[in-house]
């Protein structure tokens, strides 16, 4: 796992998709660049808004983690509307340097913890770290069976999360394979927008 620091702004401007925007809170309208490359999914705008919604209650009351960073997008809006705190996890170095670019650029000023690597690794480095988050965010690239890996690593290091804290799995509504039922988390509920679900999970107890 590497921290990443200020890395060297290697992003071509022709490879960015049209600029998507923080929705509300105290970064509204601030510009978020998407890149064009495989493997970067961007949640509409639609979508994000009544994810952050449900999400607004939990979290200025702790640290925000996103393991799948992508463009950042989850992490600007989580600490526009009042995250003290967030760690973003992305494993590839453009895509990661895309993150610092557009964190850069809406001149966050809350601590940032950018890490660079697999996030089945992080995740479990962040546990022996004794880290706690508030909301923690697993919205990975479909079809690749990471949503099981995350769920199955936090239903057994639960204390990740905090004890009134809130994780979220994004995934396609044809995906039957997420196992729901765990041991260790609650399934609070499951939202439907459109083509795309999000179970919601407290620690049980």
């Amino acid at each position: 796992m590497e921290k990443v620091r200020n890395p060297p702004d290697s992003t071509n401007n022709s490879e960015l998709r049209k600029k998507m925007r923080v929705i509300s809170g105290k970064y509204a309208r601030r510009s978020i660049d998407s890149p064009e490359w495989a493997g970067v999914r961007p949640l509409l705008t639609r979508l994000r808004r009544s994810l952050f919604d449900t999400l607004m209650p939990y979290l200025p009351h702790g640290p925000f983690l996103d393991l799948f960073g992508g463009t950042g997008a989850f992490t600007l809006e989580a600490l526009s509307r009042g995250a003290p705190e967030a760690t973003v996890v992305e494993m590839d170095s453009r895509t990661a340097n895309l993150i610092e670019k557009n964190l850069s650029h809406s001149k966050v000023e809350e601590p940032v913890e950018l890490l660079r690597g697999n996030a089945v690794h992080v995740i479990q480095e962040l546990i022996t770290r004794q880290k706690q988050y508030n909301v923690i965010a697993i919205a990975p690239p479909y079809r690749e069976g990471l949503e099981n890996a995350i769920l199955d690593i936090l239903d057994a290091a639960p204390q990740l999360l905090m004890p009134d804290g809130l994780a979220f799995v994004q995934y396609p509504v044809d995906d039957k394979s997420i196992i729901l039922e765990r041991d260790n988390l609650e399934l609070w509920r499951t939202k439907k927008y459109g083509q795309t679900l999000f179970s919601y999970f407290f620690p049980k107890g």
